[in-house]
């Protein structure tokens, strides 16, 4: 008796001990890990429609077909987005720098600049006097520092509609944001600035640019593509992300404050798209 009694200890023990270690795992993700985990594991429908979102800027009509997240300790393992097709002409590193400036101490060891900082702009040193200052001293003040980053790909079908306020059949594909969201609000964004599949036309090489044009024959013609961008934690802050879009924002900059991309129909849930395969 004394024996199963034991074992029974034991055996509820070893559960309690098992949900505890998946209690603490699920509190060590991040929000964007759950919410990447949840879209991941949640059978996509097997009839996706895409919604067709205008760009009246453009003439153009988006159809966001799938989507893929990767972290930089993994850009360069992957196969599946060619090196060719990046900005650069190669994969980005997985250590991915920047150059940080500390102003905090340049302002400690500069009072005029410190004044010049604190006042708006308004006293210690005139602009231009700013200027040649930080030019002067940007090198002794600033360190390569890496910054967490991710990037985004998503696969899109593009129909040049015609119209538009932009003339002509050469057009940036670069209208949509990636939006990240904190709750209702939002915390990052960014758009495809690094990733495209297709040639670019000379324009966009010329131009050297992170914006990608792409030069339509006529009406009606569409091209199936990838376009991919870079998220940087230090600007876009996904770590905070309970929720991801895919669209475009308001043309009034005044209208931002009320957009919702959850009730807005140029938008979509990343989490109601397909993951690329």
């Amino acid at each position: 008796m004394k024996r199963k009694l034991s074992i029974s200890v034991a055996i509820l023990a070893l559960i309690v001990l098992t949900a505890v270690v998946v209690l603490i795992e699920k509190n060590s993700k991040t929000p964007m890990d759950r919410y990447l985990e949840t879209a991941q594991t949640t059978k996509q429908p097997d009839n996706y429609i895409p919604a067709k979102i205008i760009d009246d800027d453009g003439g153009l009509q988006y159809e966001f077909l799938s989507y893929d997240l990767i972290d930089d300790k993994d850009i360069e393992k992957q196969t599946k987005y060619k090196a060719e097709y990046f900005d650069d002409g190669k994969l980005p590193p997985s250590d991915y720098v920047v150059k940080k400036v500390d102003h905090a101490a340049m302002r400690r060891d500069f009072p005029k600049y410190d004044e010049y900082v604190s006042s708006n702009c308004t006293k210690g040193m005139t602009y231009e006097e700013a200027e040649a200052f930080e030019r002067e001293h940007e090198d002794e003040y600033s360190s390569e520092v890496h910054v967490k980053t991710k990037y985004f790909f998503i696969r899109c079908r593009i129909t040049y509609i015609g119209g538009g306020i932009i003339e002509g059949n050469e057009k940036c594909l670069t209208a949509f944001n990636f939006l990240i969201m904190n709750g209702d609000k939002i915390v990052g964004k960014s758009y495809p600035n690094c990733y495209f599949d297709l040639s670019r036309n000379p324009k966009g090489k010329e131009q050297k640019t992170d914006s990608i044009y792409y030069k339509f024959e006529k009406v009606g013609d569409s091209i199936e593509c990838i376009l991919g961008g870079r998220l940087r934690e230090d600007y876009d802050r996904f770590s905070e992300a309970t929720g991801y879009y895919v669209g475009f924002l308001p043309m009034m900059a005044s209208d931002v404050d009320q957009f919702n991309p959850a009730i807005d129909v140029r938008c979509v849930a990343l989490k109601d798209m397909p993951k690329e395969a």
